[in-house]
């Protein structure tokens, strides 16, 4: 039953984006920015000032993000490094384990889970693996090209950090926003979830699977078997508990994310195992996150 209330839906839209690319090839690129500079920033935004956000656990998810994203890429580094990969196969196998769809899965999975009070938990979680995504991913796909500069501008330039920001910021001192405002932006906001989700079934429709069995199936192991371990062992060592380390979990067991294919193809950094990575891992996560909540809501 877990899989057909919860994992299901998802997919579905996921499908209904697929169906989407497929006919009527809309420009996919004008609808990702969209959701990346518009429809985003209002989730978060929105999401932010209707709750009482607790410090102590946005510091706790800050933290977590800090040592997961370490631990990922350490473990990432060495089997790469074990495996005798290239520079640039390297560079892809970092991108499809380190960083997991956080927001296109991760925020409607959360929501069908957990409902509002789990969404709340996860905009927080979102709003800091955003962070990731936009700079170390960069530096990731760059090699040794990249430069802390260029990653820290490329942070500031996502509109998701601004208005997590901001939000954090008015509700430190208390101040409330108009309705008048709030409303408008809450609306946009709505509408990031579904639309996420559309531009991953879009995605997955792009993707032509090429070789590499044995690189898709190291990523769909570190992505889906071994990140939900180290995401457990982690809030346990930080104290997170309830239903935020059921949301923590939940969300960072994500496949592959899709804005570092963005950056792979960029720089050249094997976009052809980014995106195998994505759609394989994409698939496989129908399975694994409903074995997942099943012992998440034991």
């Amino acid at each position: 039953m877990l899989f057909v209330q919860i994992i299901l839906p998802v997919f579905l839209v996921v499908f209904s984006g697929f169906v989407l690319e497929r006919t009527a090839k809309l420009d996919f690129r004008t609808l990702s920015v969209s959701s990346l500079y518009l429809f985003s920033p209002c989730l978060v935004f929105s999401a932010l000032m209707k709750q009482e956000v607790s410090f102590s656990l946005a510091g706790q998810i800050g933290l977590f993000m800090l040592l997961y994203t370490a631990a990922m890429l350490i473990l990432s580094l060495t089997a790469g490094y074990l495996l005798r990969f290239d520079r640039e196969t390297r560079s892809a196998l970092h991108l499809a384990t380190v960083m997991m769809n956080i927001g296109n899965f991760g925020l409607p999975l959360t929501w069908f889970a957990f409902g509002q009070p789990g969404l709340e938990i996860s905009i927080l979680t979102f709003f800091f693996f955003n962070l990731v995504l936009s700079s170390l991913a960069i530096v990731l796909a760059q090699g040794s090209t990249a430069t802390l500069r260029q990653a820290v501008t490329n942070a500031m330039k996502i509109p998701i950090f601004h208005a997590g920001i901001l939000a954090l910021a008015l509700q430190a001192i208390g101040a409330r926003v108009p309705e008048l405002v709030l409303r408008p932006v809450d609306l946009l906001g709505q509408a990031a979830i579904p639309l996420m989700l559309v531009l991953l079934g879009m995605q997955l429709a792009r993707t032509r699977l090429q070789s590499g069995a044995g690189f898709f199936s190291l990523a769909a192991l570190l992505r889906l078997a071994v990140a939900p371990l180290l995401a457990l062992a982690l809030t346990w060592l930080l104290g997170i508990g309830g239903l935020a380390q059921k949301v923590i979990i939940l969300q960072t067991s994500t496949p592959s994310a899709i804005l570092p294919l963005l950056y792979a193809l960029k720089f050249g950094s094997r976009p052809d195992l980014v995106a195998g990575a994505i759609f394989v891992t994409t698939l496989l996560s129908a399975i694994s996150l409903t074995i997942l909540l099943y012992f998440l809501q034991i």
